[in-house]
């Protein structure tokens, strides 16, 4: 009995003295807030110094200089993964409240588990160090990128996502999961609210239920095995609901490469997805080094709404930057027609030339006449016709003054006596036939056709008043390695399509003979030039291919855009794909994408996904699959525009330096400057060539207003 009641005793006066639950939790508060001032991370400001020292080490590991943009990432990382796994956090407790058993035993717990982080805090902190490099080592690697510097790079700088720009997106997502789920973090509890959400995002790839991680018995299948329908899918299916998510959400500057660009750009880009807004902001960066007299541009646009954009900007205003370095060509200004001439091709300069670069010259104009005359006779030249052209273009080269009259002059019967003295200046082959097969019976059907299509031809006024003239008063020679802007509108609402397509034609003929012609200046005078060409369905054939070659070899790139892919034909596809080095294409249709996905390396979804504003872009020897650029909109329209006057003032320069007054082709062009009469008559195509024929000097001081007169002053739209 006694024993009994010492047992009583015993236990009552240990109930009365045993410290309580909220007792014993508050202790091992203190022992741990004890054990966190002698790490240094008792208070918030300690904590955010562990946070940066551990963001710089892991930049250190990973060779990223301290005042890299990515350090600033890293350390950003750190601290969402410290809050994301409460680390080296003491828990706020408020003693005045009371708790239950369970409430107390969860703050025991986790006041045991943040013991554990300061138990062993240097380990610690170096095994989080070697956790984050190892997660962060991966996406470096696959796209090195991230880790250049931001520093000028000679090209076009655009944004694009960095998801485009990994190489293996799989294996990068797959070797991050591998770090969190790494033995030795699990055993010391680190990163275990990590690892448990993408053990769940696992299962979830996997077809499992996340809710019943024990019963999940398949074999997960892993990033690199994910079907994922595009890069976002993939990680987001992986790494959704963590910090390292937002690794993957960020930016690169894409810089387009100059020398690449001297390899050629082509565009595809459907109706009102941003292909105008896209060259507009192009053109902008290079009218940068124009200014620098590094650059010439020159711009082709059948709509007009391009060049005008870019001719009012206050950059060519007088004392502005551009000033002087501007040339437009407008065959919309019909009092004033430009002064063009088809075989004007600066003999003269030739002349200079040594004989072997004369030769080499004079063959490549005939070549380029066979562009420029196959589209001029709207059918593809007969090989009758073709001889013909190839020895009647030589001799147009030793007519002084030939224009395209001229030329219809030579298909008319009695040719042969007329310019008789001119067939004597040729030699050999082309001499013998003019002698002996020119006039033919063989070929005077041919000359037939070419006369009647070349009345057809010239009956469109504004083209016979534009290439009347004896002289050209445009040298694209000149002007390209002079450093100019130079904007050619080939106006498709006045000249229609067949007058464009000839227009534009000639143009590119006279670029790419004055590319050649480069050959002939040392290297670095060759100006970088970079030729514009919108809707360039309506220039090119399949002679692109020689065109292009020629061009890159004497620094011209040439920018192509178009709106689908069967505005060419299958040979002119092949070309194009074959000679561009650059190639943009978003808002085409399905088929289209699955035609340029194999170009740019690619799937066809890509180029569907792309919005408004944005490419899928490839750039030969620098991204090996395509990548989406996007490109802002309204640039260019927010730039500085010239006030009325000064359009005025340029539009008035420019009548002076390219341009003649209908008035000095003859009494009978001057007619054409006013409207047609009542009755609707014309000029017939006989008496018009007649007065174009003449030769006529007279200044370019227009006469006074006649009833029916045309004002060409600049608008507010020009």
């Amino acid at each position: 009995m006694v024993w009994r009641v010492g047992a009583l005793v015993h236990s009552l006066v240990r109930g009365l003295f045993k410290p309580s639950e909220a007792e014993l939790v508050h202790r091992e508060r203190n022992e741990v807030e004890s054990l966190f001032q002698q790490a240094g991370v008792a208070d918030q400001a300690g904590r955010s110094r562990l946070m940066g020292a551990i963001g710089n080490a892991v930049a250190d590991r990973l060779g990223i200089p301290p005042t890299h943009d990515q350090v600033l990432l890293i350390q950003a990382l750190v601290a969402e993964v410290f809050s994301y796994e409460g680390l080296f956090v003491l828990p706020e407790v408020d003693w005045a409240a009371e708790r239950t058993i369970a409430e107390l035993w969860d703050i025991r717990e986790e006041l045991t588990r943040q013991r554990g982080f300061v138990a062993d805090f240097e380990a610690n902190c170096e095994l989080l160090e070697l956790a984050f490099t190892s997660i962060l080592g991966p996406l470096y690697e696959a796209c090195p990128a991230l880790l250049k510097q931001s520093e000028h790079r000679d090209g076009i700088t655009v944004p694009t996502s960095l998801l485009r720009n990994v190489d293996d997106i799989g294996t990068v997502t797959q070797l991050m999961l591998g770090v969190a789920f790494s033995e030795e973090l699990s055993e010391r509890g680190l990163l275990a609210r990590l690892s448990q959400r993408l053990e769940r995002n696992l299962i979830v790839a996997s077809g499992g239920n996340p809710d019943d991680p024990r019963g999940f018995n398949r074999t997960p299948k892993l990033p690199e095995q994910f079907d994922a329908k595009s890069p976002v899918q993939l990680v987001s299916t992986y790494l959704g609901g963590t910090p390292l998510l937002p690794l993957f959400d960020q930016t690169l500057d894409f810089t387009i490469p100059t020398k690449a660009r001297f390899e050629h750009h082509h565009i595809v880009a459907g109706s009102g997805h941003g292909k105008t807004q896209t060259l507009q902001y192009l053109i902008a960066n290079d009218l940068e080094a124009v200014a620098k007299g590094e650059r010439t541009v020159v711009v082709l646009d059948s709509q007009g709404d391009l060049i005008r954009t870019i001719a009012s900007l206050k950059e060519f205003a007088p004392g502005e930057p551009l000033d002087e370095r501007v040339v437009i060509i407008d065959p919309s200004d019909v009092e004033w027609p430009v002064s063009l001439n088809l075989f004007d091709v600066g003999m003269e300069r030739l002349s200079g030339y040594a004989p072997l670069e004369r030769e080499r010259l004079t063959n490549s104009i005939l070549e380029l006449y066979d562009f420029v005359l196959g589209t001029l006779l709207d059918a593809q030249m007969t090989q009758k016709q073709n001889v013909i052209f190839r020895y009647v273009t030589r001799l147009m080269l030793h007519i002084p003054d030939a224009t395209i009259h001229t030329l219809r002059q030579l298909m008319e019967p009695g040719s042969e006596k007329k310019f008789a003295p001119h067939i004597r200046k040729l030699s050999g082959t082309a001499r013998h036939f003019f002698d002996t097969e020119f006039t033919s019976r063989e070929f005077d059907q041919t000359k037939k056709q070419v006369l009647r299509r070349l009345w057809g031809i010239l009956e469109n006024q504004t083209f016979e008043r534009m290439f009347s003239h004896p002289r050209s008063k445009l040298d694209l020679f000149t002007e390209m390695n002079a450093g100019k802007v130079i904007l050619i509108n080939t106006a498709k609402d006045l000249l229609k399509e067949q007058g464009t397509e000839i227009f534009g034609r000639f143009f590119i003929a006279m670029i790419a003979q004055a590319a050649q012609e480069r050959a002939t200046l040392p290297e670095h005078k060759r100006t970088p030039t970079i030729v514009y060409v919108d809707e360039a369905q309506d220039y090119f054939d399949r002679n692109i291919g020689l065109i292009l070659s020629q061009a890159r070899k004497y620094n011209v790139g040439m920018v192509l855009a178009h709106q689908y892919l069967g505005q060419l034909e299958p040979k002119l596809q092949e070309a194009f794909s074959a000679n561009t080095a650059i190639k943009f294409a978003g808002g085409v249709s399905a088929k289209d994408a699955r035609a340029l996905a194999p170009m740019m390396y690619c799937g066809p979804e890509l180029i569907e996904a792309q919005p408004k504003g944005s490419f899928a872009a490839h750039v030969r020897g620098q991204t090996k699959g395509a990548v989406p650029l996007s490109f802002p909109f309204g640039h260019m329209e927010a730039l500085p525009k010239m006030k009325k006057a000064e359009r005025n003032a340029l539009r008035q320069r420019m009548r002076d330096l390219y341009a003649n007054h209908c008035s000095a082709l003859g009494d009978t062009e001057a007619q054409a400057c006013d409207e047609p009469e009542a009755d609707g008559s014309t000029t017939s195509p006989e008496a018009s060539s007649k007065s174009n024929s003449s030769k006529n000097n007279e200044g370019s001081t227009p006469p006074k207003e006649q009833p029916g007169h045309i004002d060409t002053d600049a608008g507010d739209k020009w």
